[in-house]
């Protein structure tokens, strides 16, 4: 949740700069928020013994990775007015909530 907020509030502020940026930015942090959530599901699958087994149960994971992928590679071969710079502050949007969170079990 933390993620979605921090790529909530990266959108907005790009929309000071531009609509492109703003939507360059959701596109990178949706399919960097999706992988990542894949992750953590597929090492949940790894960990604790499951009753589902084998390539079917990581099927759905992997075709959510694959189609975020895609559409992150549409974006920034297709469309012109993809913007570079926000699609990077958007790929980062993972990383500033796993540090936010690292700072937060230090205090507390």
């Amino acid at each position: 949740m933390r993620s979605i907020g921090i790529a909530a509030a990266g959108a907005i502020a790009a929309l000071f700069f531009s609509w492109r940026a703003a939507v360059s930015l959701t596109i990178a942090a949706a399919v960097v928020i999706f992988s990542f959530l894949v992750l953590e599901k597929l090492t949940e699958r790894l960990v604790p013994p499951q009753e589902k087994k084998g390539f079917r149960a990581v099927l759905p994971l992997l075709l959510v990775t694959a189609a975020g992928a895609a559409a992150l590679g549409i974006a920034l071969l297709r469309w012109r007015g993809f913007e570079p710079v926000a699609g990077m502050a958007g790929l980062s949007v993972v990383v500033l909530a796993i540090g936010a969170e690292l700072l937060r079990r230090r205090k507390g």
